[in-house]
């Protein structure tokens, strides 16, 4: 008799009793296990991972399990955590987060190329993690000057920043390429505003080494062998592009003196001196000369067809110091006197370059400098770069932004 229908049956006793229909209960077991479950009996619960999509779509909120499985399931690009294209984390502090600020916001706007120096370059340093630990130094050295109550803490700071890049910038530069010329480049520019950023000592001749201070032939190698290596149109075809760059400059106002000046017959003068001293066979003075008076030429024009604009001009200034090579560092160690004279000359041009706050104050030093150790017998010769160079006004902290 089937279970499910209501009838009489037979207790054992032999009585007769009905009872009613039982039906069975469905069961909760899946019929979907393993082979190896089937055979063990082990109960296969089936547990809903998700809606029943019929008729209106439920809100559906996933438990705890079913979200840690969906994110399982996602496939994560290896790229994404290869330590070949990851770079170091920079950890962020306040002091760091100001110097950035300050840099963004005006130091950077006292370079020269406002797009460049506050927009390119700061894109530039987030790849370049040495670019951007140099625009933070230069940014504290910036403040040192602002801030004179808190000028050691800023110069510290300048120099950490400083001592970080470096390392870097020593490493990469046997290694320069096209993907990373710009980067390069940038920095080497950056590590020469640094030193000058950094007031001059009493004794500092611009190229001499004098034991704490790093000659600055040495830092416009470092400019010099990136040019010359990949060339201005690879440095400014990437980010900081486009070459020739665009003319945005904006150069302080002049410091001091500014205009043509007379300098055509003094350099005459000077010129018969150096032609009558050139030793045979050693040092070309003569060459040395000639690329000085193309820069006064350049600066301040003639007298015939003056400049109007006479500071500011870096790249004409310090072309003559691009030009010049070892010999001539050797010859100021040796206090050779024409070579001192002409350094005198370029230290009017220098003081040109001082409507950048840190340019303020190297012409004067220079020339003071050079007094001490220049021979008695030739003091004179200088007597015209004294007429035309003004005390420096380093120490003038309210002028410097």
């Amino acid at each position: 008799m089937n279970e499910t229908q209501g009838a009489e049956h037979v207790h054992a006793a032999g009585s007769r009793c009905p009872c009613r229909s039982v039906k069975r209960r469905s069961h909760k077991k899946s019929r979907n296990g393993c082979q190896n479950c089937k055979r063990r009996r082990i109960k296969i619960l089936v547990v809903p991972t998700g809606p029943r999509k019929r008729g209106r779509p439920l809100k559906w909120v996933p438990g705890p399990d079913t979200s840690t499985q969906a994110s399982a399931q996602v496939p994560i690009d290896p790229k994404l955590s290869s330590p070949e294209t990851s770079q170091p984390s920079l950890p962020l502090c306040v002091d760091d987060i100001r110097l950035y600020h300050h840099y963004i916001t005006v130091t950077s706007l006292t370079i020269g190329d406002d797009v460049m120096w506050r927009d390119k370059v700061p894109r530039l340093a987030f790849d370049n993690p040495y670019v951007l630990h140099l625009m933070l130094a230069l940014s504290a050295l910036h403040l040192a000057r602002l801030r004179a109550m808190e000028a050691t803490k800023y110069e510290l700071l300048a120099e950490k920043h400083h001592s970080m890049a470096l390392p870097h910038i020593t490493r990469l530069l046997p290694q320069i390429k096209r993907e990373n010329c710009s980067a390069l480049y940038i920095a080497t520019v950056l590590v020469c505003n640094y030193a000058f950023a950094k007031p001059p000592k009493k004794g500092h001749l611009l190229i001499q080494y004098d034991g704490t201070e790093t000659a600055w032939w040495n830092l416009f190698r470092g400019v010099r062998f990136v040019i010359e290596t990949v060339g201005l149109p690879a440095i400014f075809s990437g980010p900081i592009g486009p070459f020739p760059p665009e003319s945005t400059s904006n150069v302080p106002p002049p410091v001091g003196k500014s205009g043509y000046i007379a300098w055509e017959k003094p350099l005459a003068d000077l010129g018969i001196m150096i032609h009558s001293s050139q030793p045979p066979g050693l040092l070309n003075l003569v060459e040395i000369f000639e690329a000085l008076v193309c820069c006064f030429s350049d600066v301040f024009g003639t007298a015939e067809q003056p400049q109007d604009v006479t500071h500011g001009k870096t790249h004409i200034v310090m072309r003559w110091v691009w030009f010049l090579d070892a010999d001539f560092t050797k010859e100021v160690e040796r206090l050779n006197p024409q070579v001192l004279i002409l350094l005198a000359y370029h230290s009017v041009l220098v003081q040109t370059l001082e409507s950048f706050w840190y340019m303020r104050g190297w012409g004067y030093r220079m020339l003071e400098s050079i007094t001490e150790k220049l021979d008695q017998r030739y003091v004179a010769w200088i007597s015209w770069p004294w007429d035309q160079i003004e005390p420096g006004c380093d120490n003038d902290l309210l002028s410097l932004d």
